[in-house]
């Protein structure tokens, strides 16, 4: 291949934005046509009064991918992201006023269990901690950053060897609850499911691995929140010769372009969504795809400027309900809203005193709510709203008199704004049958030029696993380089490679402006209901 390809994105999410940055790096003609009027995908700005807040994900973890992005592009992330570890991690309410500070800090992990629960407890947590870190350092290299061809390569001698030796596909809740005894302690470490929408009850034990990564490694926080993760990686992707262009739906993907909304057509030698998958089968192709995929749950979130400081809850909060598995029961299920909802709330401003005004908080709460298999109204969120009051003001001096002003993000919303199959806000399901090889493939079965990117793809949900999905889909691209002295036509060799993520701020909350470079389209875009 001597001449650069023509390589249009459909979405500027993470994915998406990686994969441009990874491909205009090697020299190609990439553009990236958006939908909404800002880059992140559900990574993205959100904006209440003076108060700032990240959209959609707020736990960065797992920094092996964002570094490896940076080092393939030639950058360190050091040099895009100032990043500071949250210590502890987050503050876990269960219901009868007792917390727990999750911590990667091993000693005071122990002094926290031995002190609150039991000192036999507390022994077993080294042992746990470290079954999981050997689970991490498995599964990782030799299962997420994997691009499968065929069932071979997952039942070779030497896989189903790891797979065995680790029990990977042995339940969580139940390997969780075989080695603590306490009711708090199995909560506090099988709940990482829910970051991919996915029952704990319903989980291989492989995603013990989101475990290890909060308690082996931590979680950390960019400042700018976490859309300053995707204006980095935009910023680095025009900086190579990528064209961003928000504001342009696009209609139908054809075999050799793209028709936008406005009916332009944008001639493609690649195409590459990263759009929904699910949404991009049923709604983008010339000759829709029906296939079934399991949905993971839908969130309700509230963006909310308090006017007050909250002392009691740390930047991250989990908030348990009475009934752990019911709660799971309700929602993966029955379908339907759980009675006493576990939620999550988060205020930067506590590690970010400028996300907020002075004597205010950006206080984020999201609620795991069943997706659009339950019909969503205005009486679910009357109800939702009012428990989760109820419970902030049991846990905090939460007085709802002081909410200032709100925005929220429905079921509904995630499906209309952002595009998202049944609004199920973290992708399809990660179950067994929808995850290593039986995750949708990155390139389309029925179109050889096109390809996937993203949080319904091979490896998954979150922003680590999105970076290695663009990985991933530059290794199965196996573009030729435009622009380097040695050609890495062979995968193989640019494997060697590192690889990398970057992010800084743009977009309207100061930093880089990267207005200036993006081609911006007329159409309009939807504002987020209030």
């Amino acid at each position: 291949m001597t001449t650069p390809q023509r390589i249009v994105i459909i979405g500027a999410g993470v994915g998406g934005l990686a994969t441009a940055a990874r491909l205009a790096h090697l020299g190609h003609q990439v553009t990236i046509f958006e939908q909404t009027n800002q880059v992140g995908g559900r990574n993205r700005h959100e904006q209440v009064n003076d108060c700032t807040f990240d959209g959609g994900p707020t736990l960065m973890m797992m920094l092996d991918p964002f570094r490896k992005l940076f080092t393939d592009l030639g950058e360190r992330m050091e040099d895009h992201l100032d990043i500071s570890l949250c210590d502890p991690s987050y503050r876990v309410f269960f219901r009868g006023h007792n917390t727990i500070d999750g911590t990667p800090n091993v000693a005071r992990m122990l002094a926290q269990i031995e002190s609150q629960i039991s000192a036999e407890e507390a022994a077993k947590y080294p042992k746990f901690l470290g079954d999981l870190a050997e689970l991490y350092h498995t599964s990782i290299p030799n299962f997420v950053r994997t691009n499968y061809t065929n069932p071979f390569d997952i039942i070779s001698p030497i896989q189903l060897a790891r797979v065995i030796k680790h029990n990977m596909l042995g339940n969580l809740a139940k390997r969780v609850n075989r080695t603590f005894r306490d009711e708090r302690l199995r909560m506090l470490f099988s709940f990482q499911t829910m970051y991919l929408g996915l029952s704990p009850y319903d989980a291989p034990w492989v995603y013990g691995t989101l475990t290890y990564m909060e308690y082996g490694e931590g979680i950390w926080y960019p400042k700018g929140g976490l859309p300053a993760i995707s204006d980095a990686i935009a910023k680095l992707a025009i900086e190579r010769g990528a064209k961003i262009q928000l504001n342009s739906p696009v209609r139908r993907i054809n075999a050799n372009s793209i028709e936008l909304m406005s009916g332009e057509t944008i001639p493609a030698d690649i195409i590459v969504s990263n759009a929904d998958l699910p949404t991009t089968e049923e709604n983008l192709l010339a000759k829709p795809r029906r296939t079934k995929f399991r949905n993971s749950c839908s969130a309700y979130c509230l963006y909310i400027d308090y006017a007050g400081d909250l002392p009691e809850l740390l930047h991250h909060n989990v908030v348990f309900g009475k009934d752990y598995k019911g709660n799971f029961d309700s929602l993966f299920n029955a379908k339907e809203l759980p009675s006493d909802p576990a939620f999550y709330a988060a205020i930067s401003s506590k590690t970010e005193s400028s996300r907020a005004p002075a004597g205010h908080s950006n206080l984020f709460v999201l609620i795991p709510v069943p997706h659009l298999e339950h019909p969503w109204s205005e009486s679910d969120e009357d109800i939702i709203k009012e428990k989760v009051f109820a419970r902030l003001a049991e846990i905090s001096s939460f007085d709802p008199s002081k909410v200032r002003a709100m925005k929220q993000r429905t079921p509904r919303d995630w499906q209309t704004e952002l595009g998202l199959h049944q609004g199920a806000a973290f992708g399809i399901s990660h179950d067994l049958f929808q995850s290593a090889f039986f995750r949708p493939k990155n390139q389309s079965k029925s179109q050889k030029n096109l390809y996937y990117v993203g949080a319904s793809t091979a490896p998954g949900n979150g922003l680590p696993m999105v970076l290695i999905s663009a990985e991933l889909l530059e290794r199965r691209l196996n573009l030729a380089s435009m622009t380097r002295a040695k050609s890495l036509s062979n995968a193989s060799d640019r494997n060697k490679l590192g690889s990398s993520f970057p992010p800084q701020d743009w977009g309207g909350q100061g930093g880089v402006d990267l207005n200036k470079n993006l081609e911006l389209n007329e159409h309009p875009t939807t504002e987020v209901k209030t």
